[in-house]
């Protein structure tokens, strides 16, 4: 009897050698793609939760069913991330995919002390109603646009578990680190590690332990047991190793350990290069990570550093996906497939499909395991 996508998911965690490759969960990372690949225009999608759920109906018809989906539909992901953004039928044509623009939202680096003053709560809460057009003086207004996102997951994942197809997250959210960088944008905010490290080093010991201890109790309300961890600033693309290891390991370190202690997996999205990262995961708890990784990390390499120490996911690139042949893409998943029978692994994309992507090859990396 064929195992169900939530055991092949617990399977996978467990880090057990795999027994035969239907044990192998598949999470080709969808989300705008649902539109291109489902016939509904961006600008639908990124407008109602609804129209996203008919075209994940309408592309696991024409592709397949994945293990695995992304439980945020993309409108609420573009309002989540904390960046001006241009959407398609607004700023670009309705069928495009959405935009985000990397700007300051703030000049002085003075700004970190007064985030010390007021406490991260208040001065992110700030960013985020100038950045969604809320009033500032109105909190109100932005905790309605976030119970709506609430009221939108929901509804997504509970058609997921009607499906049969596992959420890939019960809860998201940004360290700190990461959210200062998006805020402050690259240029800037490594200048400001560079030159004057303290103030920055004082927000993340301060606020992480309460915004990590929020997020714990967020996602166990809703019965929920992961949390992805979007440290999309955090990689040896972003950041020196010097400065990870002083500045970013330390907080991320203490974050996963308490996520871990609490009894919730601690997801880590690891976007970019963190190749010379992977031997820091073996300082913590065994399976208190699940490493989502794209092409710009060494996949067989990541996966002999960690040894079974983490579980991992990636890494079938998204230029494959668009331009090569089903067989050269049933050939990179047979050669990730065969890397990954020794447990702790899960057949994925490099991040997310793109728009272009053939579907006759995410249908090929979807039957991949259970041809």
């Amino acid at each position: 009897m064929a195992l169900t996508s939530m055991q092949r998911y617990q399977k996978m965690l467990s880090l057990a050698p795999y027994e035969s490759r239907d044990e192998m969960p598949v999470f080709p990372m969808m989300l705008a793609s649902y539109g291109s690949l489902g016939g509904i225009l961006q600008k639908d999608i990124i407008a109602s939760a609804d129209k996203w759920i008919e075209s994940i109906v309408n592309t696991f018809a024409r592709v397949g069913k994945p293990d695995v989906s992304m439980p945020l539909c993309p409108g609420d992901t573009v309002l989540t991330m904390g960046l001006p953004s241009r959407l398609p039928g607004r700023e670009l044509p309705d069928d495009a995919l959405y935009q985000f623009i990397e700007m300051p939202q703030f000049d002085d680096p003075a700004e970190y002390k007064r985030i010390m003053e007021i406490g991260w709560d208040a001065w992110h809460g700030e960013i985020r109603r100038r950045k969604n057009s809320a009033s500032n003086d109105d909190p109100e207004q932005l905790a309605a646009q976030y119970a709506r996102i609430g009221e939108n997951a929901a509804k997504t994942v509970g058609f997921l578990y009607s499906q049969g197809v596992v959420p890939d997250f019960d809860t998201a959210y940004a360290p700190i680190f990461d959210g200062l960088s998006l805020t402050r944008s690259m240029l800037e905010f490594t200048c400001d590690v560079m030159t004057d490290p303290g103030p920055i080093v004082d927000v993340m010991r301060s606020f992480q332990p309460e915004s990590d201890l929020r997020t714990i109790a967020s996602c166990k309300a809703n019965g929920g047991w992961r949390v992805c961890s979007y440290a999309m600033r955090s990689s040896a693309t972003f950041v020196s190793m010097p400065v990870f290891e002083e500045i970013v390991w330390p907080v991320m370190k203490a974050s996963i350990e308490r996520f871990h202690e609490a009894g919730v997996l601690y997801i880590l999205h690891a976007d970019a290069n963190w190749g010379p990262m992977m031997k820091f995961f073996t300082e913590v708890p065994k399976g208190s990570v699940h490493i989502e990784l794209d092409g710009a990390t060494d996949i067989e390499a990541a996966y002999e550093t960690l040894q079974g120490w983490q579980s991992i996911r990636g890494d079938v690139p998204s230029t494959m996906l668009a331009y090569d042949s089903v067989e050269t893409v049933s050939a990179y998943c047979e050669k990730l497939i065969q890397m990954g029978m020794r447990g702790g692994y899960m057949l994925g994309t490099g991040c997310e499909v793109p728009l272009n992507a053939k579907p006759e090859n995410v249908k090929a990396m979807i039957s991949a395991l259970r041809g």
